[in-house]
This record gives C-alpha cells, sequence and structure tokens, in this order.
C-alpha cells in the first residue's frame, strides 16, 4: 500500500457514523423503521428571531490579521522549527521518513528563521494561493524581451531556493510532542493543526455573535500530499482534503471537529417522553443512542456561548430522535430527511411515492413536515 491512504466515498458513504464504532456501541448506521403513530396536537417551538452581531474590530487589516496568526504563535512555530531543523541535521537526516542527509542537501544551508520571516514566508504562502502561475518557479521569473509575465513584488523579500527551504521544515508543531499511544488521541496530521485550529475557532466566536439561525454540514479541506487522513468524496467540488465537521453562519466558521476513524465524542442520548416497546420480549425503550454522525450537531451547538439558535441540517443528520433531543436542549431544528431517518410511515410513503395523500403538509405533536421533490 502507498504512503497516501485516500478514502473513497460517495454521497452515499455518509450514512455511516464518521468514526470506528465498538463492538459495544449502540449506534450504527442510521437506518430506523417508520414511525407508525403520530400525534395531531400540534406544538410550533417559536424561536425570536435575532441578527449576528460583529464585536469591534482592529483598525488595521495587519492587526485583524494578527488576531489569528499572533506573534507569541509565530514564535513558538519558530522555535517549533529550529527544533525540527537541527534534529534532521544532528541525526543525518533531512525528513520525517528519515532518508539519510546528503552532502548537496539543502538543510546544509539552514540560517535559521525569524518571527518576521515567518510573517514573511507566511505571506507569500497566503500570496500563492490567489495568484496561481503554471509553476511555483514562475512566480519568481521577472519579464523580459519576449517573454512578458507580470512581476511578484514579494520576490524582493524572500529567494525562491530559502522559500522553499523553509517551506519542507516549517512546524507548527513541537515534534517531539506527537502521540498516538492512545486510540482516543488524534492522528498525528490533526494534532499538528491543532494548537491552531483551537486559536482560530477562540478568535473566531470572540470576534462574531451568530445570529438565531445557523447550519452544520460536512467541509473539504483541499489536500494532496501524503496522509493516511485524506478523503476522496467523489461528486465534490473539493474532491480530495481533510473532511471536517463545521456549524457556521453567513459564510462564515464559528466551530468545526475533524473527522477522524476514532473520537472521543461521545454519542448524544435522547429522552424518549413516552417509552417505547422494542426487542423480542417486548422491553421498554426510554432512551435513543443518536450515531455519532448526527451527535456531531449536538456537540457543534454546545461550544456556542450563546443560548438558543435554529439549526439546518440536510438528510445526513435530519432524524426524529436528532430532532427531538435539539427540542429537549432548546434549540430548533430544520432539515431535509431520508426514508430511513425513522419518519412516520406517511412521510415514507410520501418519499417514496412522490404523491402527497391530501396535498397539506404533515403537523404532528412537534414535528411540520412538508414534502418537496427532492434529487
Amino acid at each position: 500500500m502507498s504512503s497516501q491512504e485516500i478514502h473513497i466515498l460517495d454521497d452515499y458513504s455518509f450514512d455511516s457514523p464518521p468514526f470506528v464504532i465498538a463492538a459495544n456501541d449502540p449506534t450504527g448506521t442510521p437506518d430506523f423503521p417508520p414511525e407508525e403513530g403520530s400525534g395531531d396536537d400540534f406544538q410550533p417551538f417559536n424561536l425570536e428571531y435575532r441578527d449576528f452581531q460583529i464585536n469591534p474590530l482592529p483598525q488595521q487589516p495587519l492587526e485583524l490579521f494578527q488576531l489569528f496568526v499572533p506573534i507569541s504563535l509565530v514564535q513558538s512555530w519558530v522555535r517549533y522549527t529550529e527544533d525540527w531543523a537541527f534534529f534532521c541535521a544532528d541525526n543525518g537526516v533531512k525528513d520525517s521518513w528519515n532518508t539519510p542527509l546528503s552532502d548537496h542537501s539543502r538543510l546544509h544551508d539552514w540560517e535559521g528563521i525569524s518571527a518576521a520571516t515567518a510573517y514573511v514566508w507566511l505571506g507569500i504562502l497566503i500570496y500563492l494561493g490567489i495568484h496561481r502561475e503554471i509553476s511555483l518557479e514562475d512566480h519568481w521569473k521577472a519579464p523580459s524581451l519576449g517573454d512578458q509575465r507580470p512581476l511578484h513584488p514579494f520576490t524582493k523579500f524572500m529567494p525562491l531556493r530559502k522559500f522553499e527551504l523553509i517551506t519542507r521544515y516549517f512546524r507548527t508543531f513541537d515534534h517531539t510532542n506527537l502521540d498516538v499511544s492512545d486510540e482516543r488521541d488524534l492522528p498525528k496530521t490533526f494534532q499538528a493543526a491543532e494548537e491552531w485550529s483551537n486559536h482560530i475557532q477562540r478568535v473566531s466566536i470572540k470576534l462574531y455573535l451568530p445570529g438565531t439561525n445557523l447550519t452544520v454540514d460536512e467541509c473539504m479541506v483541499p489536500f494532496t500530499g501524503r496522509s493516511k487522513e485524506t478523503t476522496l468524496v467523489k461528486g465534490k467540488p473539493t474532491p480530495v482534503g481533510f473532511k471536517i465537521w463545521v456549524i457556521a453562519q453567513q459564510g462564515y466558521f464559528l466551530q468545526w471537529l475533524w473527522h477522524v476513524k476514532a473520537s472521543p465524542v461521545v454519542p448524544a442520548i435522547v429522552k424518549l417522553e413516552i417509552p417505547k416497546l422494542y426487542g423480542k420480549k417486548g422491553k421498554l425503550q426510554t432512551e435513543i443512542p443518536l450515531s455519532n454522525t448526527q451527535s456531531v450537531v449536538v456537540h457543534l451547538l454546545k461550544r456556542l456561548s450563546t443560548p438558543t439558535h435554529h439549526v439546518f441540517t440536510d438528510n445526513l443528520f435530519s432524524s426524529p430522535q436528532l430532532f427531538r433531543l435539539l427540542r429537549q436542549l432548546g434549540y430548533g431544528a430544520t432539515g431535509t430527511a431520508r426514508p430511513n431517518c425513522g419518519i412516520t410511515a406517511a412521510m415514507k410513503q410520501i418519499k417514496e411515492t412522490g404523491k402527497l395523500p391530501d396535498g397539506k403538509p404533515l403537523l404532528y405533536n412537534k414535528v411540520y413536515l412538508i414534502p418537496t421533490k427532492d434529487k
């Protein structure tokens, strides 16, 4: 098997939980039979609408940028990078795969890095993501007679060879602290980004107070390098990369969770108002565990400091059990639903046949169902 393992998924693959399920884990792929009975006393859940608020921002763009990338954080990156470069040199290797260091290795040209140089390198990295050229080297090529091309001004701050050398050894983490000895630990790939990721999330919810309506969805972070955590999702605008679970508003990411194979995320439990019979012996069931995928919605909402919200989801998450729990916690919810998510038998028949019995929405105790055509 190659060093890069890509998990091939399609839209239907998301039926399964995002994490490995233990043998004694009561959750699993959301596949619930339809509810035969339903109430007729609809009780709407009214939430007072409030708009989002943005706290006062710094006057200068650089100061705003440094809220997300503070000097103290960059200084720690400088230490991590220096430690990694000297570790490789002292051990006669040039990378984490223990490739022997040759006499012609660029590591011999390492001159150290400062916080100012790190900011320049990061600025160039952002610039390269905006101004695309055919190859990396083309950004450093100057126009000449018969060869008209743009002149990128950042080249006067850092030569190509130095940029490539820093890129190879730059570290945002302490390489001595990565640990996967416990199966509950995050994979090394995400441990390496966790410190900065947590900082960005803290700043994000400090600057932005979300309004009532939020959404939870899965997103892709583009990445085509070598990593066992890379996921391939066919049919998506960004098919290859790291998948994350996000709660957002107006395109602004508030909080997120890594999509990993094993996680300490505890499945949420729904307490049933009316116990149900289950099993061959007809035991009374007083609570239902959600799948890990559905539990993501609950965990992301609980990360916010604002009291209550109306969350919108797609049919990857939606189920009567999830919406019941959200209502118990004081959250409203709206979402599309799959026939196997536990919706009522009448709604399941409508989705499968495309025919509405009497042309009206279906109103139950605390659920308002609107049949719509879906692709």
